[in-house]
């Protein structure tokens, strides 16, 4: 009797035993169930935390891109009207001057003819009142003599008048181009002192060939010319340089762009680039970069398609315990 009360004694520990096991194994698998759905919890919590910075990122670099967009177009802008002023300018003074010259020339050239005539009607009169002269010298006669000697000093007088003239005319025409010149070289050293101004090897040798061609004793009209000429080319490839380098660093934004989002969305910028960056290239050349990067912005801004989440799976749990009949032989809960 006290045998079979020992028996069931133990067996009665024994189911115990295994009761508290596995409730403690119930317990850990909760345990082990509630710390994996707390680590997807904070998994998704830390993608959709990626995910809006990254939305953050993109949105400030869009708008960064487009304030930048719109200050280089204002500055183009300006450039362009204040070329469109200098120019006007230029032309107009040049205008003024030649208005200026050939009603000059013409005035001084009617001033000589009427001087001309003038001259040979006094010749002729001259002529005449020193035969009368003579007479009245013969005659005794000083006071004529005197003024025929004071309209001769008269004639001399004028015709000095009229060299003056044209020398003061020639001067100012030379003034004129002085400051052409001037004017000129105060633009050149404006154009070789911009940041890209060793980009635009070719056309900066051209300015200078010109300018050295230039002799400022001996101004040249044509020549004057083909320096604002060289430097307009100049100007022209300075402005195609910096609109390449600002959609250049646009490019870089929406290459990082597209790297984020694992995406090959980049030839055709790559390409349009090249072309751009090439010699010789010509304004269509810029649009066509421009437009492709447009193009790539408004693919990468899509939103992406969504794909399946990869399913994150709770460690299995191990038993603690090798004596645990519960346990199998390779350590596993059975």
């Amino acid at each position: 009797m006290m045998t079979r009360n020992t028996s069931d004694t133990s067996v009665t520990f024994s189911l115990a035993e295994l009761a508290k096991i596995e409730a403690a194994r119930v317990r850990e698998e909760h345990l082990q169930r509630a710390r994996a759905r707390e680590q997807e919890a904070r998994e998704q919590r830390e993608a959709e935390a990626r995910r809006r910075a990254a939305e953050a990122a993109r949105a400030a670099a869009e708008a960064e891109a487009e304030a930048r967009r719109e200050q280089e177009q204002a500055e183009a802008e300006a450039r362009a009207e204040a070329r469109a002023r200098a120019a006007l300018e230029v032309a107009r003074i040049e205008a003024e001057a030649k208005a200026r010259l050939e009603a000059d020339n013409a005035a001084r050239a009617h001033e000589l003819a009427v001087v001309r005539a003038r001259a040979e009607g006094r010749r002729r009169s001259l002529v005449h009142a020193l035969a009368a002269a003579l007479g009245l010298a013969l005659c005794g006669g000083a006071a004529a003599a005197y003024g025929v000697a004071q309209h001769v000093t008269g004639l001399q007088q004028e015709a000095r008048r009229l060299r003056d003239a044209q020398a003061a005319l020639a001067e100012e025409r030379e003034s004129a181009r002085a400051a052409a010149l001037a004017a000129l070289d105060r633009r050149h050293a404006a154009l070789r002192g911009r940041p890209l101004a060793d980009g635009a090897e070719a056309a900066r040798a051209t300015a200078e060939a010109a300018r050295k061609a230039l002799d400022p004793r001996a101004l040249d009209h044509d020549r004057l010319r083909a320096f604002g000429d060289a430097l307009d080319a100049l100007e022209a490839r300075l402005d195609a340089l910096e609109r390449i380098a600002a959609l250049d660093r646009r490019h870089a934004d929406l290459a990082a762009w597209a790297a984020e989002r694992r995406t090959e969305a980049t030839a055709a910028a790559r390409v349009a680039a090249a072309r751009a960056r090439a010699a010789g290239a010509d304004e269509g050349a810029l649009r066509a970069y421009e437009s492709a990067l447009d193009r790539l912005r408004e693919a990468l801004a899509r939103p992406a398609a969504p794909g399946p989440q990869p399913q994150v799976r709770p460690p299995r749990p191990e038993c603690t315990n090798p004596g645990d009949p519960m346990c199998g032989l390779d350590g596993r809960p059975l």
